[in-house]
């Protein structure tokens, strides 16, 4: 005849499976918080250069900087012409 398991064994083997999980789960937990650390260190960086990125493109004048600052440079070239013809 098998022999008939008591509650007292019962309740240990449960013990022992739950702690047998609990080892695994903390196992996955500590190797997901190595990969989140590494994906937010790489979200950092990321940050950082699309910040310096945005630095420097926000530097470089624009097109219409440009043609307003042609144009200004047309005009004084223009006066410096006048000014040049007076003084001969």
């Amino acid at each position: 005849m098998p022999k008939k398991t008591t509650i007292d064994e019962l309740a240990r083997m449960t013990a022992e499976q739950f702690t047998k999980v609990d080892v695994r789960l903390d196992s996955m937990e500590a190797k997901f918080e190595a990969r989140f650390d590494k994906m937010d260190e790489t979200l950092n960086k990321m940050n950082t250069t699309l910040k310096t990125v945005l630095d420097v493109v926000l530097e470089i004048p624009s097109k219409k900087a440009f043609e307003r600052l042609e144009t200004k440079v047309d005009r004084m070239d223009v006066e410096l012409a006048a000014v040049q013809r007076k003084v001969k």
